[in-house]
């Protein structure tokens, strides 16, 4: 019969390096870091088991990544020594639960806003997220649509466009929102919002992956 263990009654020690055994080293590296809040090289090498050339190795990939950085510590006499911690964008690619977390504030707001005052919410953002691009009013469709498809892109929106007779067609195979739009389709509310925003004219959605489509689609015509 097998028993659950219970990792209470570990010391933080041992349950660190025992979570660290099913992740890489550079992962474990992060984690620990995250943990600590800073850590030498010779500290890092006694928790996971490895060798401090090893550490070092990872920790140059990780300062060249602008995950890790580092800073010169003195302590007594002798040699000052280097500690490691967490840049910003370390603490960004260390996986969290903010699919969970956004799921329930979403099931929150729903809940005490209402859907329709949830979906008003929701196209404020997209307006918001429209308001931070730079946009000339003297721009054509076709001049206008490659700049906000390469914007979008950066920001993770990768969309498309071409055109078909006077429609204007704006389609992406990948959505961000995916994961959320499973539980909350009123997530897809942001996209046409921000496209509105973006090209300043209605736009109707023609196809959503959400909806089992192959691509999320979007059509206009130049009022």
């Amino acid at each position: 019969m097998t028993k659950n263990f219970d990792t209470s009654k570990l010391n933080p020690l041992s349950y660190h390096i025992i979570i660290s055994i099913m992740k890489n080293t550079r992962e474990k590296i992060l984690d620990q870091l995250l943990a600590l809040q800073n850590a030498t090289i010779s500290d890092l090498s006694d928790l996971l088991g490895i060798s401090e050339i090893s550490v070092r190795h990872h920790l140059i990939s990780l300062q060249a990544d602008e995950l890790v950085c580092s800073s010169e510590e003195r302590h007594g006499v002798g040699r000052p020594r280097f500690v490691y911690y967490l840049t910003s964008k370390g603490y960004e690619a260390i996986p969290t639960n903010f699919l969970q977390l956004s799921n329930q504030a979403l099931a929150t707001m729903k809940r005490v806003l209402g859907k329709d005052a949830l979906i008003d919410l929701l196209r404020q953002i997209g307006k918001d997220l429209a308001n931070a691009y730079q946009r000339s009013e003297a721009l054509t469709p076709e001049q206008l649509l490659p700049q906000i498809v390469t914007r979008l892109s950066q920001d993770g929106f990768y969309w498309t466009w071409h055109k078909t007779g006077d429609t204007y067609n704006l389609t992406s195979r990948y959505c961000p929102f995916l994961k959320l739009g499973q539980n909350h389709p009123e997530i897809c509310t942001i996209n046409q919002a921000l496209l509105e925003s973006l090209i300043r004219q209605p736009v109707v959605k023609s196809s959503c992956v959400l909806r089992g489509d192959k691509a999320c689609a979007y059509t206009f015509e130049v009022l």
